[in-house]
């Protein structure tokens, strides 16, 4: 396209002349702060300014360019544009967020969000953007095999970027509670509600919840309020197959049980190892916040972290905020509510995909919420499936409760803090320097008359949501008697609780072990911390169970081949897994065996399925045989011991189980490919960019240690925040030229961690590199038409390039200037035969496009063909648009314009045509 390679390069008079004149008064001049930025020896970020905004602003320009690849994927996954990057198969993910409506609601909950937190919001996203303005070669390097370039930050965006990630560890639709819905009303109809209700009582092991009944019981109020509360029924399978979310873990201690006299607080959030991580490091000093942690890129809020006065840490509770409706259809366009018909509220929307044509999808909403029909594989006829997720729907955002609990100093602020958070449903661990350490189960939980597992009728008007259950209602304690808090996905609160929470039955066997390694008489240091329980290579239930099942197949005589072979590599285990050990892969075929055969056991009927049950399972037979040379009588017990042995016997003869050292060094290794995301599991554009661990020292998913999952480590001293340690492998920067991509991969992989300090001069005594920075304020990143007298609403700078059909071109502007009246006027544009014309804007926020695709040109609202937009070509700052006229506008007169870049609106210019 010959004539295309031209229109970049208009005359230089009069781009000079237009450029200048339709610059907008003041722009990019704003007053400016300066921020200092300190990188430590790991690349972390220490972010200093005076205010709070100067700070945020700071941790937007660092971010941006450690992440910045990460940022706007995450924010393509939230806003349903993945397609555009990844081609068809990121369709389904685009139509789940698209349904939702996502994008829209993180617009609206930044708008809506306190003036103050919005301030914070914007300062960040004008730090992305000045660093996304400045480094061109750079986007264009990291984003070339992606075939898109990031368009500019905004408020909306950094909450795109936290929901990006929070829906990993939450739900926005629940398909399971409408077949729920359908089993439960012909089970009803055949029994009656209430005794298909009770029918389905999931077992729960009180002994494992993290929040004693004795401990609710300290606030007589809430305690005598939730006992007079009448019992929710769970209805879950009392076999429940399995735990939703079995990762992570976190812990503290009260000065009685640390050597400093103050607690200490370990939390590491357990997903997959990647490469870059799904977490970002970093340290703001800025106004009321001197905080350090991790939180998601894009997004300027902390998910785990500590402060001077406090500290905090967090698991998944595996509970999710969402309430599912059944409506029934009055209508092609319509739906029953209360006897009476109500229209669907209805939009298309087009999702462009990569390599494909477009996608149409048509959004529906009811007032319970968002219709996923389209996600269900065979919905019933006449049926519409809606999502009320409480946070889309009230416009809130979880970001702000982060905000909040980043700058509190007490545990009553960080708890009001707490009040603003939505999901995903967590465990909260905190610690602080005046001695406390204290747990609440965190989520936003609908109240509502009945289990949320079984969807809702809409029609009728009495299953509406009744509210919230209070945040005191929650489990929570402040100051336990045992004078520790553990947790890693396990039950929150026993059976006596009255509203249903997390699908957790019991202990997970990492929850177990920890409660074992905390309870022993020891007072513990950052150093013991490390080395005692965060590299614990035990898994309990196998401790407790291998034994008791080796006694059993040795004393029976139930020996095979692979059983033999199975327990002769055994023989000398320690029950410790470590991959240097001749043992581990004879150990770990033991650990990959455990659940298959339990679930189809009998035994899960009797203790309760999954985790749960088998880590009960466990501590009862370790109570009856664990210091006896005795084996089981119960045959129950017996057929599952023999047949997991079976398993694992076949599975360490036919290798599907890690490979064992060599030469005394371990073969287990993790892989990382390039912005897979962890659990989001993106498809990879760039193969050579795939990141291979170095050989792990335990790979056993059920340890403490799991080191495969270590995606971060954060240990706090109450006593002296400065003597803290952190890890985030393999390193806090997503570019693979960088110093700091994998630059805490060996320590990764010793199992070490690195200084966390907060204070200045400890931050200075492991500073890297220092360099200051202008922040500037945050200017909404619409795109923006030049004009020729600076006003936004004025007579666009505009050239018209015509191309006649022997390729020929000529150039004329469409203004002149009136030297009698002083001022510019336009020049109409005409028509000619045997030519097409084309109008050039001008103006800047055009070049950070996803696709020209996404750019539209509207002429009295009508679209124009766009041909080009992108860099002006001459001028480093001055972007272009190349729009075709089409003939049926001769003679329009004026004509507005405006410019769409990714959906943000321009402002609006005119030109005359004749």
């Amino acid at each position: 396209m010959r004539w295309q390679q031209k229109a970049l390069l208009v005359p230089i008079v009069w781009c000079v002349a237009l450029f200048w004149l339709a610059f907008p008064a003041g722009q990019h001049q704003p007053a400016s702060a300066t921020v200092e930025i300190l990188r430590d020896h790991w690349g972390v970020p220490h972010v200093y300014a005076s205010t709070a905004e100067g700070g945020f602003f700071g941790l937007g320009y660092v971010t941006a360019e450690d992440r910045i690849l990460q940022m706007d994927l995450f924010r393509r996954r939230a806003r349903g544009r993945l397609a555009e990057v990844f081609g068809p198969t990121a369709v389904p993910s685009d139509r789940l967020f698209r349904l939702a409506g996502v994008g829209r609601y993180c617009d609206e909950a930044a708008e809506r969000l306190p003036a103050k937190f919005r301030s914070y919001l914007q300062a960040y996203a004008a730090g992305v953007n000045a660093w996304i303005e400045q480094h061109p070669e750079e986007i264009q390097r990291r984003f070339q095999a992606y075939g898109v370039q990031p368009y500019l930050w905004s408020e909306g965006d950094c909450i795109c970027a936290w929901m990006a990630v929070g829906t990993l560890f939450d739900t926005l639709y629940d398909a399971a509670a409408v077949s729920e819905y359908h089993a439960f009303r012909q089970r009803a109809a055949e029994i009656g509600e209430p005794a298909a209700l009770a029918e389905r009582q999931v077992l729960l092991d009180d002994v494992a919840a993290v929040v004693p009944e004795s401990e609710m019981a300290k606030n007589p109020a809430v305690y005598s309020q939730l006992k007079a509360t009448a019992h929710m029924p769970g209805y879950q399978p009392r076999a429940v197959a399995d735990e939703l979310l079995t990762f992570s873990h976190a812990w503290a201690v009260d000065g009685t049980r640390s050597a400093t006299g103050k607690p200490l607080l370990e939390s590491d959030p357990q997903v997959s190892v990647s490469n870059p991580p799904l977490w970002y490091e970093f340290h703001l000093h800025a106004g009321e916040f001197n905080v350090r942690g991790i939180g998601v890129a894009g997004a300027p809020g902390l998910l785990i972290g500590f402060n001077q006065s406090l500290a905090w840490g967090l698991t998944a509770l595996g509970a999710h905020s969402t309430v599912t409706f059944v409506e029934r259809l009055a209508g092609e366009e319509s739906y029953w509510y209360k006897g009476a018909a109500e229209r669907i509220q209805t939009h298309l929307e087009l999702i462009r995909v990569r390599g494909a044509d477009p996608v149409r999808l048509l959004v529906r909403r009811t007032r319970h919420g968002f219709v996923f029909n389209e996600l269900v594989p065979e919905p019933g006829a006449g049926e519409l499936y809606v999502s009320y997720h409480p946070e889309i729907e009230h416009r809130r955002t979880t970001l702000q409760a982060m905000l909040e609990m980043m700058s509190a100093r007490n545990w009553n602020e960080f708890r009001k803090a707490m009040e603003n958070w939505y999901s995903p449903g967590v465990h909260l661990v905190y610690a602080d320097a005046a001695g406390n350490i204290g747990y609440q189960t965190l989520l936003y939980l609908p109240l509502t008359r009945r289990t949320r597992r079984i969807a809702f009728e809409g029609w009728t008007g009495e299953d509406e949501i009744l509210g919230r259950v209070r945040l005191d209602l929650m489990p929570h304690m402040l100051n336990p008697e045992r004078h520790f808090i553990s947790h890693a996905n396990n039950l929150p609160v026993g059976s006596w609780y009255p509203y249903e929470l997390a699908a957790a039955t019991g202990h997970t066997n990492r929850s177990w072990r920890l409660v074992q390694l905390l309870s022993r008489p020891h007072l513990f240091t950052v150093d013991s911390f490390e080395s005692e329980v965060h590299r614990d290579d035990v898994e309990p239930v196998v401790a407790v169970l291998f034994p008791i099942a080796r006694r059993l197949v040795e004393r029976l005589g139930r020996m095979d081949r692979n059983l033999d072979r199975l327990l002769a590599a055994l023989r000398d285990w320690d029950l410790h897994y470590r991959a240097s050990d001749p043992a581990y892969p004879a150990a770990m075929a033991l650990a990959s065996s455990m659940l298959t055969p339990f679930r189809r056991s009998v035994l899960s009927q009797r203790v309760g399925g999954g985790q749960g049950g088998l880590c009960r399972l466990a501590r009862l037979l370790q109570q009856q045989y664990g210091e006896r040379d005795e084996i089981p009588q119960d045959p129950d017990v017996r057929a599952y011991l023999l047949e997991w042995l079976q398993q694992a016997a076949q599975a360490f003869a036919t290798g599907g189980v890690p490979p064992g050292p060599r030469n005394g060094q371990s073969q287990d290794v993790h892989r990382m490919p390039y912005q897979q995301n962890g659990p989001m599991q993106l498809p990879v554009l760039v193969r050579e960019w795939e990141l291979v661990s170095p050989p792990l020292a335990c790979g056993q998913i059920g340890t403490i240690w799991s080191q495969k999952g270590n995606s971060y480590t954060q240990i706090v001293d109450l006593a002296d925040p400065d003597r803290s340690r952190a890890l985030l492998p393999p390193g806090i920067s997503e570019n693979p030229a960088s110093r700091d991509h994998t630059n805490q991969m060996d320590l990764w992989g010793a199992g070490g961690t690195r200084p966390a300090p907060l204070g200045r001069a400890a931050v200075e005594r492991i500073t890297r590199d220092r360099w200051l920075i202008s922040s500037r304020p945050y200017e909404a990143p619409d795109p923006y038409l030049f004009t020729v007298n600076g006003q936004p609403g004025g007579l666009a700078a505009a050239v018209v390039q015509r191309v006649r059909a022997d390729g020929s071109q000529t150039y004329e502007l469409a203004v002149w200037y009136n030297e009698i009246l002083g001022r510019w006027e336009p020049v109409a544009v005409k028509f000619a035969e045997g030519e097409q014309v084309y109008l050039l804007l001008f103006g800047f926020r055009i070049r950070y496009r996803s696709s020209l695709d996404s750019v539209e040109v509207l002429a009295n609202g009508i679209p124009l063909p766009v041909v080009y937009a992108g860099p002006q070509g001459v001028y480093p700052q001055l972007d272009q648009i190349n729009v075709a006229l089409p003939r049926f506008l001769e003679g329009a007169g004026r004509v507005e314009l405006q410019v769409l870049v990714d959906g943000r609106r321009s402002n609006t210019v005119w030109i005359v045509i004749g």
